[in-house]
């Protein structure tokens, strides 16, 4: 019983610290500090480029920190 209750924390911080880097990196990628990420942001990662039209889901030709979670780094 005490393993599992372990496992399961370290999976519950495992999963918030992943959420805290994909925040994080919303931010570096958001120079201007509008809350949103344009394409021409996202040429600071061409993996973030290439995914982008893919997580534009509203084709705003932005993405907002929802949207960029589901970015695949």
């Amino acid at each position: 019983m005490k393993t599992s209750m372990t496992m399961i924390a370290a999976l519950g911080l495992t999963v918030l610290a992943t959420g805290a880097i994909a925040g994080g990196d919303f931010e570096k990628y958001d120079t201007d500090g509008d809350g949103a990420i344009s394409l021409s942001e996202s040429k600071a990662n061409p993996r973030l480029m290439g995914q982008f039209k893919d997580l534009d889901s509203n084709g705003d030709g932005l993405l907002s920190k929802s949207e960029f979670s589901g970015f695949n780094s």
